[in-house]
């Protein structure tokens, strides 16, 4: 039996789902020009190329994980932990997407510069 209705919590669910869907795709572009670039090895650069595949897999699988879990099981949720998860949904896809734009202006400034 699935039960799922439509409160804060289903709302902040679909909300990270489709940031998810959407940060996948540059996610996967990150990781890839990160390993194919990658020609040091240094202690710094490996730990980087290593946090950047983390956080890429972060964004691909747990944003959909977290967001499904928040649509099917939210209706469980007191209204204060409901209020609680959209604020910090709110807070994660402002950060992320902080990231996210600037990889973005990277990859299209080394495009054009070829």
């Amino acid at each position: 039996m699935v039960n799922a209705s439509l409160n804060w919590a289903s709302i902040t669910g679909i909300i990270l789902a489709l940031f998810g869907i959407i940060a996948a795709p540059a996610s996967i572009a990150q990781i890839i020009f990160v390993l194919n670039r990658r020609a040091e090895n240094n202690r710094a650069s490996i730990t980087r190329s290593i946090f950047i595949v983390v956080m890429g897999f972060g964004r691909c699988i747990g944003s959909l994980l977290v967001g499904g879990i928040l649509f099917f099981q939210g209706w469980r949720l007191e209204s204060v932990f409901q209020f609680a998860f959209l604020i910090l949904v709110i807070g994660l896809i402002i950060e992320s997407s902080s990231g996210v734009l600037k990889d973005r202006k990277e990859w299209s400034g080394r495009k054009n510069t070829k």
